[in-house]
């Protein structure tokens, strides 16, 4: 048996989440930085509105099932200031979350402002409110329930989160417009403000899309619910938490399909590419302590804690994750399509892809690109350091934090095991003993001793919030996946850009950080994050000047619209 076994208790569902890439860094195609896409599907038109698809499966281009409001959504200027007005608002409300926020409370300014966003919801949205059940889960997160009429037939879930990055104070001067202004240039079709883009539209629409469902009398035979997190970007406590409601009410295995924050629509060269995630990395932050014994520093031995655990770091970063690029890699295909379609333009990588018979050559042309590489590998970042306290005194403890990020081929136990091993290789060389924990929050005596402490001392490694890479949600021959790809051309190839001159591009895409989802695996296997709205190549997410489009939160709308009466009428399952 290993030293570190990645059993169902020891994964957690608090982890952290780096999601600072911008979208000015996808723009040759958005899923590359930041996801892991699988397959490429063309969806294009034949002469009898079929949607052909050059490498996998057709898909019917889905009829809209109601469009009552359809068309206003889309092209009534009046409409599109209104929910841009919307957003304005729930963007002035700072609802910023921090790694230490305290616990829900009504006496805490924070989540004063979580309430203050609650008020201003049920103001924008009295139809939704009056029509359906609105639940507190976990102190803020918000759950609506819109019941269906035939109550046998498994609901289908809405996500997003409520709570924004907080704004770092050095940096407010820098911002074009005021970080919470909620500022939008009607030239540029800019609405600039943090969770401008992460990930108060998808809120909106979300609720505008019910909204104006309601108002246009439409009925769901399955029920739907808005399940809207608090504190997705430090913890994902509240989700925990809705999740389990939802669990505790329906079952297991009781939801048709969830859709989250994740992929966009992209345009690019003329062509749009929709890009679903169906999966996510694990994740791994690992802590290793090192404490040695104290003294005066006028008499030091041969090493320091600083620089027997700065050996372990150099060590560590010189074994790089390898990369796979076997066939049975499905970002393999993924990059042979996006190639072929021309949204990748790299000829030294295109030689190697079309030359199945040169994998070496291939895994050097992707480890040169890092924002490829990291398709095929498990990342690994040394990214806090700290140690001694004084100019003259020996410093008895010394820590770094590394954070991974997990392949989809490998697993957390796999994980520790490599980092366990560049500890015992660096306890041994200099006689120390070797103690793991397991959690954020771990007591004494909660440890496993792999090596006794020696009188030179010991390494205490402490691996936090443990999570695998999320099961692969179904795409080819899934009833759900073909009504996403169906809704999706519809939107953008039928409606919003009207002529038939572009081509529609659906890659499933696995996340580089992880959502809210993670807590949601126990309730269905077709969790997509996706919110089919027109991504903003340069939107600052979690920096500067975050901000969205116009044209963004109305696809979004227009999207929603439309998803929810198409799973209602296309879907035949329970």
């Amino acid at each position: 048996m290993s030293d570190y076994q990645a059993t169902g208790e020891n994964r957690t569902i608090f982890q952290r989440k780096n999601k600072a890439i911008s979208l000015a860094l996808k723009i040759a195609v958005l899923v590359i930085l930041t996801l892991v896409s699988l397959t490429v599907y063309k969806l294009g038109f034949d002469s009898e509105n079929e949607v052909i698809c050059t490498e996998c499966d057709s898909y019917g281009a889905l009829e809209p099932a109601f469009t009552s409001s359809l068309d206003k959504i889309l092209y009534n200027r009046e409409y599109k200031q209104s929910i841009i007005d919307k957003l304005a608002g729930a963007i002035q409300i700072p609802t910023e979350i921090f790694d230490d926020s305290p616990e829900p409370s009504p006496d805490v300014q924070l989540w004063q402002n979580f309430q203050k966003l609650h008020d201003y919801l049920e103001q924008q949205f009295p139809e939704l409110y009056a029509e359906v059940d609105v639940e507190k889960v976990g102190g803020y997160g918000l759950l609506y329930t819109w019941k269906g009429l035939n109550s046998t037939l498994k609901p289908l879930v809405l996500m997003a989160h409520q709570d924004v990055v907080p704004v770092e104070p050095s940096t407010v001067d820098l911002w074009t417009h005021p970080p919470f202004s909620g500022f939008y240039n009607e030239t540029e079709d800019l609405i600039y403000g943090r969770g401008a883009c992460d990930t108060k539209p998808l809120v909106i629409s979300h609720l505008e899309a019910v909204e104006l469902l309601i108002k246009d009398g439409f009925k769901p035979q399955r029920t739907v619910l808005i399940s809207l997190g608090c504190d997705e970007e430090a913890a994902g406590a509240c989700a925990a938490k809705l999740a389990e409601h939802i669990e505790k009410k329906y079952g297991r295995d009781s939801v048709y399909a969830i859709l989250d924050e994740g992929g966009g629509v992209l345009e690019e060269n003329g062509s749009y590419f929709a890009l679903p995630m169906t999966a996510e990395k694990g994740y791994l932050d690992a802590e290793i302590t090192l404490f040695t014994p104290g003294g005066h520093s006028s008499v030091p031995p041969d090493h320091t804690s600083i620089g027997i655990l700065s050996e372990f770091m150099v060590d560590l970063e010189k074994d790089i994750y390898e990369t796979h690029v076997g066939e049975h890699n499905p970002a393999l295909d993924m990059l042979k399509c996006l190639t072929k379609f021309g949204a990748i333009k790299n000829k030294d990588l295109e030689r190697h892809l079309l030359n199945s018979a040169s994998k070496k050559k291939l895994a050097e042309a992707l480890d040169a690109e890092p924002v490829y590489k990291y398709l095929f590998k498990t990342s690994q970042a040394l990214d806090i350091i700290s140690g001694g306290i004084k100019a003259n005194a020996l410093p008895e403890s010394v820590s770094v934090l590394l954070n991974n990020r997990i392949d989809i081929q490998s697993s957390v136990n796999e994980t520790a095991e490599r980092i366990l091993g560049h500890i015992r290789a660096t306890a041994d060389k200099f006689d120390l003993g070797i103690e793991i924990m397991i959690g954020r929050d771990a007591k004494e005596g909660e440890v496993q001793v792999i090596k006794p402490t020696t009188p030179n001392g010991h390494f205490i490694f402490k691996l936090m919030d443990p999570l695998e890479p999320a099961p692969v949600s179904p795409t080819l021959g899934s009833e759900i996946w073909k009504i996403l790809a169906g809704t999706t051309v519809s939107t953008y190839k039928t409606k919003a850009f009207g002529g038939k001159h572009s081509d529609v591009y659906l890659t499933p895409g696995m996340g580089g950080g992880n959502t809210d989802t993670k807590s949601y695996w126990n309730l269905t296997k077709n969790i997509y994050r996706y919110g089919g709205a027109l991504a903003l190549p340069g939107s600052n997410e979690h920096t500067v000047d975050e901000k969205n489009s116009g044209a963004s939160l109305v696809s979004g709308v227009a999207f929603m619209y439309q998803f929810i009466p198409n799973v209602d009428i296309y879907s035949t399952e329970a």
